[in-house]
């Protein structure tokens, strides 16, 4: 096509007509600038198409991870909450001074050193950014709650090693010299029932009733964020 643009073209100029010269040169600039545009848009296109793409990946990974960081937090939770019932139970015994339940409260204050600990699968948000894929993802609401989950998360870690300290400085002290670890003998009985050992298992059942709750919401959030993604997931093209 290019070729006989330019056999026209010198024919008019030989002939002299310049008129019909100008409209073919006017032709010819067009078409270069439609074809530099239909080579841009689909450019844009294929550019767009790999960025979707790769949006849907980061959605997909980030989907992963929090699957495996929910069915973690469950299990945590439901931990959680058998210790909880059985120290209030305990809590119980000790109120109404109830001896004939000594050998299942000494068990008990054994099972105290026991806790829910929460190991996520990554520090989801963190990793995001350092990678730079935040930049990728066009829902904001997404990021938003995944920033909120890290915040969340690090509170969870820190309720869990306020009770890692209760357990090293408050407890061990205290049953050390009443139940013998090795054979689970009761030492001293009178002591179990002391307000030493209530007020260890109040301020226990306390802290474990904070992380339910904390447990119970993140869970709900984990689930918000899974229903989210999967809204996205079915938008993008």
């Amino acid at each position: 096509m290019i070729s006989l643009f330019k056999k026209n073209r010198y024919k008019l100029i030989f002939k002299s007509k310049l008129s019909r010269y100008l409209v073919y040169a006017i032709g010819e600039i067009l078409l270069i600038v439609i074809g530099i545009l239909i080579a841009l848009q689909i450019n844009n296109w294929n550019s767009n198409k790999q960025s979707r793409k790769q949006e849907l990946k980061i959605y997909q990974n980030i989907k992963s991870q929090v699957k495996e960081d929910l069915n973690e937090l469950e299990k945590v939770e439901e931990i959680n909450a058998n210790f909880l019932e059985k120290f209030e139970k305990a809590n119980r015994y000790i109120l109404t001074n109830n001896r004939r339940a000594i050998d299942t409260l000494a068990f008990y204050t054994m099972a105290l050193s026991q806790f829910s600990d929460f190991q996520r699968s990554s520090n989801i948000y963190e990793i995001l950014v350092n990678s730079g894929d935040i930049k990728i993802m066009r829902n904001d609401s997404i990021v938003n709650k995944l920033q909120k989950l890290e915040i969340s998360y690090n509170f969870i870690n820190r309720l869990e090693d306020i009770h890692w300290e209760l357990i090293t400085t408050e407890l061990s002290p205290e049953i050390k010299g009443v139940l013998n670890y090795t054979t689970f003998k009761i030492v001293k009985p009178e002591k179990l029932y002391s307000i030493e050992i209530q007020n260890l298992f109040f301020e226990f059942i306390n802290l474990m009733k904070i992380k339910r709750d904390v447990y119970h919401s993140v869970i709900e959030d984990l689930n918000h964020i899974l229903k989210t993604i999967d809204e996205e997931i079915v938008q993008l093209p």
